[in-house]
């Protein structure tokens, strides 16, 4: 029970701090070690749901605190009228006549509502260029909890993780290869974390005139991501993050700016390094580590996660890692056009497994429709056509207003970290196809923090633009990357 009091207080603080800086580091910070958590707990109900609580919690007492205030009015922010329908309909889902429960459909909200706050609260949160730079380094420092625990986790073997919770092997019993957690529930799942924070220091690299120790921040965050990637093996992360790079470093070139194409040269040479000291240091370490540990399989001692990386390129790899989800979409189309019932995929379906199986007719929904590895089926399966053409709609302009803001804008600091988030949303449209990276956290709260800073960032750069402030000018990309 003493698990369960650690949202519980975290809520409390952040309610207390209320519209700070500070409260979304925490709320990300407890995201980074959520999973952890609900391991050591055994899946505690408090801490399954502790960042829903703390979220929540907030977003409750800003919108008290506003309506007894008379201050209660809708914010003028980009896309808020599509958020706020795709809201309703959220609500208007829990009627479905396919519905598995309302309870079971409730459950859901964790994975398609209770983030949404968060684009309200990071849009409020920063007013000034210097908030996006202290918030990143911020985010690049708490990075490194996950990362140093990965890369020891894989050095010292199963042993250092399996122990600690029964939850542990029962999530790691279907690999084929020993693959640390982290700080995560899963194996691999730090190197989401990874991609995600790894786009962001690369701001750090390029934007001119920061503190040598806030590069050097970055430099030892984007190594430690490198080692992540690798021993994670979770492949489609990995290029994921890479095409999110290699989409930044376009737009940056796009201005005739050689700073991003020499930041992605930058951070292959990083990348490289940690690939070369992950295999030289820390996989005899491993190896040795699981020769030695009993009760393993056996196949774990012939094969190493490290040498995922190496199939990537072979084009087999592309092709036959997920299966062909067109008959699946055109199955959810067909027979569910306005959805069969929020609840029947991700955690929820897995928490209410029994009751579903209890219910003849529920039943047989869920086996008709089967497993998808398929944001845009899974999207079918809980809120139909509309639902998924609104956040499709929703994730298209922001990758729009993210590419148009990282093109024109005037300081560099917007501009830079608008490019990076239009890489990562841009990656999270292309990952969509072979997972559901928008139905599962830490991607959503994420997604929409990021939804909320390029909100801020719009608004910073069109009060500039009123107030007739001159463009800042950019020194030569050598220095900057070498200071």
């Amino acid at each position: 029970m003493s698990y369960a009091a650690i949202p519980l207080i975290l809520a409390v603080v952040c309610v207390m701090l209320g519209r700070r800086m500070l409260t979304l580091l925490i709320i990300l910070g407890y995201l980074e070690v959520e999973g952890f958590l609900k391991l050591v707990s055994n899946y505690n109900r408090f801490v399954h749901v502790g960042l829903d609580i703390i979220v929540l919690s907030l977003a409750g007492t800003m919108v008290l605190v506003a309506v007894t205030a008379r201050r209660a009015s809708l914010p003028d922010l980009p896309w808020v009228r599509l958020i706020l329908l795709y809201v309703l309909w959220l609500f208007l889902e829990l009627f479905s006549p396919y519905s598995a429960g309302i309870i079971q459909s409730l459950a859901s909200y964790k994975i398609h509502l209770t983030m949404i706050p968060l684009y309200f609260l990071a849009a409020e949160i920063f007013r000034e260029p210097k908030d996006i730079i202290r918030f990143i380094t911020a985010l690049t420092l708490l990075a490194f909890v996950p990362y140093v625990a990965s890369l020891a986790q894989y050095a010292l073997g199963p042993a250092s993780m399996l122990d600690l919770s029964a939850r542990a092997w029962q999530n790691i019993s279907r690999f084929h290869e020993w693959r640390p957690f982290g700080t995560s529930a899963v194996p691999g799942g730090s190197s989401v974390i990874a991609f995600l924070v790894t786009p962001l220091a690369v701001v750090l690299l390029v934007t001119p005139r920061e503190w040598p120790r806030v590069r050097l921040i970055a430099t030892v965050g984007i190594l430690l991501a490198g080692g992540v990637f690798v021993v994670s093996g979770v492949r489609q992360v990995f290029l994921g993050c890479v095409l999110a790079l290699v989409l930044m470093a376009g737009l940056a070139a796009s201005r005739g700016r050689g700073r991003g194409v020499l930041a992605l040269v930058f951070v292959l040479a990083l990348g490289t390094g940690s690939y070369v000291a992950v295999q030289t240091f820390l996989r005899p370490m491993a190896r040795e580590a699981i020769q030695s540990e009993r009760n393993i399989p056996n196949i774990w001692r012939e094969r190493d996660v490290t040498d995922r990386m190496a199939t990537l390129g072979q084009a087999r790899t592309y092709f036959q890692a997920r299966g062909n989800p067109i008959h699946g979409i055109k199955l959810r189309l067909t027979r569910y056009p306005f959805g069969a019932g929020l609840g029947r995929t991700g955690s929820a379906a897995g928490a209410f497994q029994k009751s579903v199986g209890s219910n003849q007719e529920s039943a047989r929904i869920q086996n008709e429709l089967g497993w998808s590895d398929n944001f845009f089926a899974d999207m079918l399966v809980e809120v139909g056509i509309p639902g998924l053409v609104m956040l499709t709609t929703i994730l298209l302009g922001m990758i729009a207003g993210a590419v148009r803001l990282a093109r024109r804008a005037r300081d560099p600091v917007i501009g830079a970290t608008s490019a990076a988030i239009a890489g990562l949303f841009f990656s999270f449209l292309a990952m969509s196809w072979g997972s559901q990276p928008l139905l599962s956290n830490p991607i959503t709260a994420y997604f929409w923090v990021l939804a909320g800073v390029l909100a801020a960032m719009r608004r910073m750069e069109s009060e500039a633009s009123a107030a007739g402030e001159p463009a800042e000018i950019e020194p030569a990309a050598v220095p900057a990357l070498a200071r």
